[in-house]
């Protein structure tokens, strides 16, 4: 018996213009009506595919790749400019930090309007109001006005919101990387509660390992055009070989990848167990596993850390740590262990790659491999967290 799709997703195209000229006044931009110069760029290009009702797919994709732009346009927040999606049964969206909520308005007061979008009576709502505040463990600040939120809380109460409404279907874009871990994880058994009741799910993330171990398939987008599609394992490999045309600091000399050398996970490691959230004050191990065709010689492991803006904060190889790795065979098992991460609270994201010890051969490159949070209680501007004191003499 074949099974239905939930969501089809049939050529679709999204096409905005980029304006070549800025005008200060509308006058301005009345004159210059309809002979205002302009390009256009699709952010998504001639997308299909298909969603089995009940399954759970992943999309991966560095950066502007369109992943957001394609979710955007399945909930029904962008109209794309060509193609057809259809979507079958009740559908949640959570996109990105914010979306549907009005900051002026109370945590209580936007649960009634989001839940009135979604089709809920207020009496329906009101049933569900006091597992919704439970679950987003926000009971001291629903009163209090969104705007005073946290980006943490808004995802918190994003997602209690969708957990308790019973969507058929569920858009999820990136809300899980924000938050503690404790939350994540709550997020975690509550989507895996939804696969076994048989919602269909589609999940944005830039977490490879993540989206390999909970999905059925993967897509994986490149400058809005789909590039792979299929089981997650093949997907991840194809994603991974992606990213390498990225620069990146960590990038040697060549960037053409030999591919002898394949990503087969990276992971944020805290007391030998894998972590999404990690506390700057904690001894934290970013583990590589990885496969190689044959023994390297000269082979060196680098590894990046960066702001989600893409700042360099750290970068370092088993060359300058003094590893030697000419004793590898078909597969390497490396961790760079870190006593602590001095950092200001945010979220950061790791770059791997692998080359000869002159840097002048790329066996591989893999950028945006990992995101995480990190937590600290520090206050300050910036990046690093400097031990300082103020002294007055």
């Amino acid at each position: 018996m074949m099974s239905t799709n939930a969501i089809s997703v049939e050529g679709v195209t999204k096409t905005f213009r980029i304006y070549k000229e800025q005008f200060r006044t509308i006058k301005e931009r009345a004159l210059h009506l309809g002979r205002i110069p302009f390009s256009e760029f699709d952010a998504i290009h001639d997308i299909s595919f298909d969603v089995p009702e009940g399954s759970m797919t992943g999309i991966l994709g560095h950066n502007g790749s369109g992943k957001s732009t394609l979710l955007k346009c399945i909930a029904g927040t962008l109209t794309p400019t060509s193609g057809e999606i259809s979507v079958r049964g009740r559908m949640a969206a959570l996109l990105e930090l914010g979306a549907g909520f009005h900051p002026e308005l109370t945590g209580r007061e936007n649960l009634y309007l989001a839940g009135s979008i979604l089709g809920l009576t207020k009496l329906e709502v009101e049933s569900r109001l006091s597992s919704i505040v439970e679950f987003a463990e926000l009971e001291d600040f629903i009163d209090t006005q969104m705007k005073h939120y946290s980006s943490g809380m808004f995802a918190r109460l994003g997602f209690a919101l969708a957990a308790n409404i019973e969507p058929e279907v569920l858009l999820i874009d990136e809300v899980l990387a924000v938050g503690d871990e404790a939350f994540q994880l709550k997020c975690l058994d509550q989507i895996r509660r939804f696969n076994e009741s048989g919602v269909t799910m589609l999940f944005v993330t830039h977490d490879v390992d993540l989206a390999s171990s909970i999905c059925d398939e993967l897509i994986v987008l490149d400058h809005g055009r789909i590039i792979s599609q299929g089981s997650p394992r093949e997907a991840a490999i194809d994603y991974r070989k992606s990213l390498h045309a990225r620069n990146d600091s960590t990038e040697p000399h060549s960037t053409s990848p030999t591919e002898e050398v394949s990503i087969v996970s990276v992971s944020l490691e805290s007391e030998d167990r894998p972590v999404m959230t990690v506390r700057s004050d904690e001894p934290i191990g970013i583990n590589v596993i990885a496969t190689l065709t044959k023994p390297i010689s000269d082979l060196v492991v680098a590894y990046a850390i960066k702001t989600i803006e893409g700042a360099l904060v750290h970068s370092s190889n088993t060359k300058l740590l003094n590893v030697d790795l000419s004793g590898v065979g078909s597969e390497l098992d490396l961790t760079f262990v870190f006593e602590n991460l001095p950092l200001l609270e945010g979220m950061y994201e790791i770059d791997i790659g692998a080359h000869s010890l002159d840097g002048s051969t790329l066996y591989t490159q893999a950028n945006e491999v990992k995101r995480f949070t990190l937590t600290n209680s520090s206050v300050g501007a910036g990046i690093a967290d400097l031990a300082v004191r103020a002294q007055l003499k």
